[in-house]
């Protein structure tokens, strides 16, 4: 269990490669074949225990982890948290407990070492936006830099025959690996630089897909490179569009004040935080478009 301070602002079946020649002896050509004998399994999470201060994470394992593989969270910031990160351990509308990769070592004999997990970034229909922004291969020519990263890991993940859980995943061939950071400050900043200026209408989410590979030595020496799975974040980018959608506390543009309450008993209907003597002492502003803390309320 993962325990973090914040303050407010599948199972797995295995498979029988015996029959195929791949775990009897070492693989041929790219040494992976079609990914059977190394292979990434898919994206998930531990459970979560969310507090007003505290963010409890629990490691996941074959019989625990929660099967995931997409997020949306605010370009800027959710709910007044600013967007750092992703995932962002300290961040309850961060994903705290999300991003974690199952990787599996399909041979019978053979230990496999993960040396790193390369990711790969894209922005699906990225062309829509050449009029506003330059755009090359589906993603911002200024955060190119940022295109690709890697992830060095070091984690051994025993073969099939084996007995010990040293990943303790629940089963010996099998690890989880949390990819922390999955992206980057610096690249959430580049993307916001570019894209954060654009008006509501011209979009209202911004889908950045990111390709893994995790590459790996086993026991002879011998390379091996797993299959490649996607998982997509979505970065929201609805302040300023006259309604209240999910991940804000108000709208400027919309209609009334949805950071106005009442005052009962000293205290702010919309708030409890909020000490009060009358209504008036319970009416706040809505912070516009382009600023970190956008459609919240300050008071």
């Amino acid at each position: 269990m993962r325990i973090t301070r914040w303050k407010p602002a599948g199972r797995t079946a295995l498979a029988a490669l015996i029959g195929l020649g791949l775990a009897a002896a070492p693989a041929r050509g790219d040494n992976n074949p079609n990914g059977m004998a190394f292979r990434a399994v898919g994206w998930f999470k531990g459970k979560a225990e969310i507090s007003a201060s505290d963010i409890k994470c629990e490691i996941p394992n074959v019989t625990s982890a929660i099967f995931e593989g997409a997020f949306a969270m605010g370009i800027w910031n959710t709910y007044g948290v600013q967007t750092l990160m992703f995932p962002d351990t300290s961040n309850p509308f961060a994903n705290p407990c999300g991003v974690w990769i199952q990787l599996q070592n399909n041979m019978v004999n053979q230990a496999v070492v993960i040396d790193r997990i390369e990711l790969k970034f894209r922005i699906p229909g990225a062309r829509r936006f050449r009029p506003f922004v330059n755009t090359a291969r589906k993603f911002p020519v200024a955060c190119r830099e940022f295109r690709r990263d890697t992830l060095f890991i070091g984690a051994r993940i025993n073969p099939i025959n084996s007995t010990e859980d040293t990943a303790s995943s629940g089963v010996p061939n099998v690890a989880f690996i949390e990819m922390l950071p999955f992206v980057s400050n610096q690249l959430i900043q580049c993307l916001r630089a570019q894209y954060a200026p654009l008006p509501t209408t011209l979009f209202a989410s911004l889908p950045l897909v990111v390709q893994a590979t995790a590459f790996g030595t086993s026991d002879s020496g011998d390379s091996f490179r797993s299959s490649s799975i996607a998982y997509t974040l979505n970065l929201r980018h609805t302040c300023g569009n006259g309604r209240v959608d999910d991940g804000e506390s108000c709208d400027a543009s919309a209609p009334g004040n949805a950071c106005a309450g009442t005052c009962t008993g000293n205290k702010c209907s919309q708030n409890a935080a909020l000490s009060c003597a009358t209504d008036a002492d319970c009416v706040g502003g809505c912070l516009p478009p382009g600023s970190t803390a956008e459609c919240t309320c300050l008071y």
